[in-house]
């Protein structure tokens, strides 16, 4: 009585899609993040390091013209933040009149150039020093959430890949190949056996025709399914040589550099 040789989804194929849905799910929350909220924040940042630029070249010009540390404080306490027209690319809590950071008012920091006033203001805020390069327009926000949204597609299709995987298959059972996508084909149906890139990928067709005339493919995975570990026996390998100990079609085993490309899927 023949065996029967069934080689399930290697390590190799699990880590890989792990590591592959990890990577899309962590870009594509990135992504979702620039877009809800880390452009907006880097915009209110940008925003306030130009408010503190040009304090500072104000506060330089009027302090030439003899404007005392009194009446640079009156003056601090009547302007405000300017974020532009659009306030949906900064955070909710910016208001279209909100006032100059107390350490714009404070001449003694402003005496030493506004990165000193800077440096303070954004200890206390917990900010990053170093502010944003740019503003971030619309388009840029809506490019992230673009981005985002492809990401975490690519996220559901590697999750179905490697559900619908994990889930299949591939069985020699006697005289009969079960493909992981269930097709039951007679050994004695298959025609030709393409072992081109089996040696250095793990990969071979085998292509069949049945008894009603229906013409199909087979792709013999054995990198995804079975494995090629020798502590565990090279299940791959063995399920391969057991099928070539039955098959009596053609079996073309080496390529050329210039081997045409894999046939298209039927």
């Amino acid at each position: 009585m023949k065996e029967t040789i069934i080689c399930k989804p290697t390590r190799w194929f699990l880590e890989r899609a792990l590591g592959m849905l990890a990577m899309f799910l962590f870009l594509g929350g990135w992504f979702y993040h620039d877009a809800q909220t880390g452009y907006r924040q880097q915009n209110l940042m940008f925003v306030y390091h130009s408010t503190f630029v040009q304090a500072g070249k104000a506060y330089t010009e009027r302090k030439q013209q003899g404007i005392t540390p009194e009446e640079w404080q009156e003056f601090a306490k009547t302007q405000t933040i300017a974020f532009g027209d659009d306030l949906s690319l900064v955070p909710a809590e910016a208001q279209e009149k909100t006032p100059w950071p107390a350490e714009l008012s404070q001449t003694d920091l402003l005496a030493e150039g506004h990165l000193k006033a800077w440096e303070t203001f954004t200890e206390r805020m917990k900010w990053n020093r170093k502010p944003p390069e740019k503003w971030h327009d619309a388009g840029s926000i809506r490019e992230q959430w673009i981005v985002g949204h492809v990401l975490i597609a690519l996220a559901v299709v590697t999750l179905f890949i490697l559900i619908r995987t994990l889930r299949r298959t591939m069985i020699l059972d006697g005289d009969t190949v079960i493909t992981q996508d269930g097709r039951r084909v007679p050994i004695a149906a298959l025609t030709q056996l393409d072992l081109r890139k089996w040696y250095t990928k793990g990969l071979a067709f085998a292509f069949y025709e049945l008894e009603t005339g229906k013409k199909g493919r087979i792709r013999i995975d054995g990198m995804t399914y079975g494995g090629f570990q020798k502590d565990k026996g090279e299940p791959a390998e063995y399920w391969m040589t057991q099928l070539r100990a039955q098959f009596r079609g053609e079996i073309i085993e080496y390529a050329s550099e210039e081997a045409e490309e894999e046939p298209a899927q039927s």
